[in-house]
């Protein structure tokens, strides 16, 4: 087992927190193959005594490694190095609608499951529907460029009216708005974004390298002709620590 080696006392002068300095410092060594994918780390009181932290600090540290996906760890058996570098930040800028209509273009949608659904009353709540409607639900995972770790989890209702487009769905580069226009002559007017800070279920964590019960960034959206008619739902959940959310706005002349 590599040592973490003399001089990594964390640096009460830094601005930085403590646990952040100690992750830092592990990332780094993790980084140049001080610490082999394969091999374990030292245990938390070696790391305490290393840094000249508290156990507490040791495992804020260590949590957050996990978060990146470089390290696993398990009860009993401590911590293990999975990879040396950090699983990408996804980033989502928007600065007009059209860019926001283009998420899903920029994404790869791999589809787990898919079927014809009747919106129950807390199904309804939650759509913004009436009660007894029938849906489309797409349910599966969005990968970024040359990843193979999901950037989310999504699920998508589209109003059965419009159902035919599930052929598409996981099967073209496209966006579901648009294929809705393409194949049935209609025009989405509005899109309603709301971003929330979510619990990350605990089917879905493992999926995304996420921890059990930590917290996930939610991006809603319903998409809406020009009378008003909800066509779209679609739900994506991020990692909170590797999501990113930037809006340019521009004054009116």
């Amino acid at each position: 087992m590599a040592n973490v080696g003399a001089g990594t006392t964390a640096d009460s002068s830094v601005d930085a927190p403590l646990y952040q300095q100690v992750v830092q410092s592990l990332r780094d060594s993790i980084t140049a193959g001080t610490f082999a994918v394969g091999e374990r780390l030292p245990t938390e009181d070696a790391l305490c005594r290393s840094f000249g932290v508290s156990r507490h600090t040791v495992r804020e540290a260590l949590r957050a490694l996990r978060a990146e996906g470089l390290i696993a760890s398990r009860q009993g058996a401590g911590s293990t190095v999975m990879q040396r570098s950090s699983r990408p930040l996804y980033t989502y800028s928007v600065n007009s609608i059209e860019e926001l209509l283009q998420y899903a273009a920029h994404v790869r949608y791999e589809v787990d499951k898919s079927g014809i659904v009747v919106a129950d009353a807390a199904l309804a709540e939650r759509l913004g529907c009436k009660p007894g409607e029938r849906w489309l639900r797409v349910e599966g995972f969005r990968y970024a460029a040359g990843e193979t770790v999901p950037a989310c989890w999504t699920e998508v209702f589209v109003r059965a009216d419009y159902a035919g487009i599930a052929l598409k769905i996981g099967r073209s580069a496209g966006t579901i708005y648009s294929w809705i226009e393409e194949m049935y002559g209609v025009h989405v007017e509005s899109v309603e974004q709301t971003l929330r800070g979510e619990p990350m279920p605990d089917d879905i964590a493992p999926m995304l390298g996420a921890e059990p019960g930590s917290m996930a960034v939610g991006v809603h959206r319903h998409y809406r002709l020009g009378d008003g008619s909800l066509i779209e739902v679609a739900s994506n959940l991020h990692p909170v620590d590797r999501f990113s959310y930037s809006v340019r706005l521009s004054r009116r002349t």
